[in-house]
């Protein structure tokens, strides 16, 4: 049985751009996905929903501008690009970007779909990666998994048709007309499905709540995007836990807010029902509100509500319930046991700057962990944004050379200074280069 270099377990965004970047490398690699196809948080494939980065953070561009698999080839292939161009407008819906990624899919010949991987175990100088229709050999994993929806504890053990997460919007039906339905969740998710309720229905009453004091626009001005940068990241790195924890928490609007325009069209929504006269029961928005218990009440559910800022307790009565409420890292069975020994740092397992696991103990081969590392690495560990450059440091580290050189350039900004050692210590090469993309020496 052949030895390959490298497995790839999941085939998401992220994983998807390994293996376009690896194509150029003389790695030997497979991918391996559970699903007959690539899907993309298919639950929230909304009409309007528009992604919240440039398109050109796509699988390769930041690292390999020449790459066949960037989105602007896909755009020039499809006799798109100067329709793209003379649209004035640099941002794209999810749902093209979904296709994108399906036509990087289609044109990779190292990815195998309806591949359920069960156990994953030490082998001689690798892994033996066992599937439900074959068995395979590798030097090194990488996991790639993707997130699973972070429930609230009072709605564990009542999921159901009208009681469900944002992620599973569009795979339920649609709310009635006749229906009050409660969102759950001040960020984009929770945004884009209370728009679309809206939109589809303006009989339909709605309560949109979230434990935040506002309901907050994303930041995303120029100086904010430094912290989408491959030097930003290796500071971070190297940064002690609580510094790095305190920043997670103080730049979440840099990733988990709601864009400037479905933020104003919203609001628009709301002033046209103050016009008609109908803002007061048909739309309302709950900020500073916790959910602190779920109850069923005849046909549909009462939501007792704690307010933050008056510190008073509420309850309503709705028909559905949608549970915007975010994402977790997911870690499947074959995983825990993979783990074990490994080094951890708040409940998850230390990675390197090359997003190796640490281990404290010998082990056949390096794993990779994707989308694990928000604490470790920043809030772009689960973005777009470094998609690209984080797979770069993954083959490079796989190769045990710089077959991708970090041509990020220098930083606009200086943040969280850390010495020339700091760095090295962090496991970065500085390499004072133009783009070359080469596998020689």
């Amino acid at each position: 049985m052949e030895m390959l270099d490298v497995i790839g377990i999941g085939i998401g965004p992220f994983n998807l751009s390994l293996a376009a970047l690896i194509e150029p490398t003389p790695l030997r690699a497979l991918f391996l996905e559970k699903r007959d196809a690539l899907v993309w948080h298919p639950g929230l494939a909304l009409p309007n929903s528009r992604l919240q980065v440039s398109p050109l953070k796509d699988c390769v561009t930041l690292v390999d501008p020449t790459s066949p698999y960037s989105f602007l080839n896909y755009l020039a292939l499809h006799g798109r690009l100067y329709s793209f161009v003379n649209k004035r407008n640099a941002s794209t819906s999810r749902q093209e970007f979904i296709e994108y990624y399906r036509w990087v899919a289609g044109r990779l010949k190292t990815l195998r779909f309806s591949e359920v991987v069960n156990d994953v175990i030490p082998f001689r100088d690798g892994y033996r990666i066992s599937t439900n229709t074959t068995t395979y050999l590798a030097r090194a994993v990488v996991v790639g998994v993707g997130v699973e929806p972070k429930i609230p504890a009072c709605a564990r053990s009542l999921l159901c048709g009208t009681l469900y997460h944002a992620a599973d919007y569009l795979e339920r039906p649609l709310p009635q007309a006749a229906e009050h339905v409660l969102v759950v969740g001040g960020g984009q998710s929770g945004a884009e499905i209370t728009e679309d309720i809206l939109t589809r229905s303006v009989s339909t009453q709605i309560t949109w709540s979230t434990s935040r004091s506002n309901f907050f626009a994303i930041d995303d001005n120029s100086f904010v995007n430094e912290a989408y940068t491959p030097a930003y990241s290796r500071r971070f790195h190297a940064l002690p836990l609580q510094q790095r924890r305190d920043i997670v928490e103080g730049e979440m609007l840099t990733s988990d807010g709601i864009s400037v325009d479905l933020c104003n069209r919203l609001y628009e929504m709301l002033y046209e029902r103050s016009v008609d006269g109908t803002l007061s029961d048909r739309f309302r928005v709950l900020p500073s509100v916790v959910v602190k218990g779920i109850t069923s009440h005849k046909m549909g559910w009462r939501v007792d509500l704690d307010e933050i800022a008056t510190q008073r307790n509420s309850c309503i009565l709705v028909d559905r319930i949608v549970l915007a409420t975010g994402f977790q890292p997911r870690t499947p069975l074959f995983l825990e046991a993979l783990l074990e020994g490994a080094c951890m740092e708040d409940g998850l397992p230390v990675l390197g700057p090359d997003y190796a696991v640490r281990f404290g103990r010998p082990v056949p081969g390096p794993i990779y962990l994707q989308n694990q590392s928000r604490v470790q690495h920043g809030l772009q560990s689960a973005n777009l944004s470094l998609v690209a450059y984080r797979n770069s440091q993954i083959i490079n580290s796989l190769l045990g050379r710089p077959f991708y050189l970090n041509t990020s350039g220098r930083q606009m900004i200086q943040v969280y200074a850390t010495s020339d050692a700091s760095e090295r210590d962090a496991g970065v090469v500085a390499m004072r280069s133009t783009r070359q993309v080469s596998g020689g020496t």
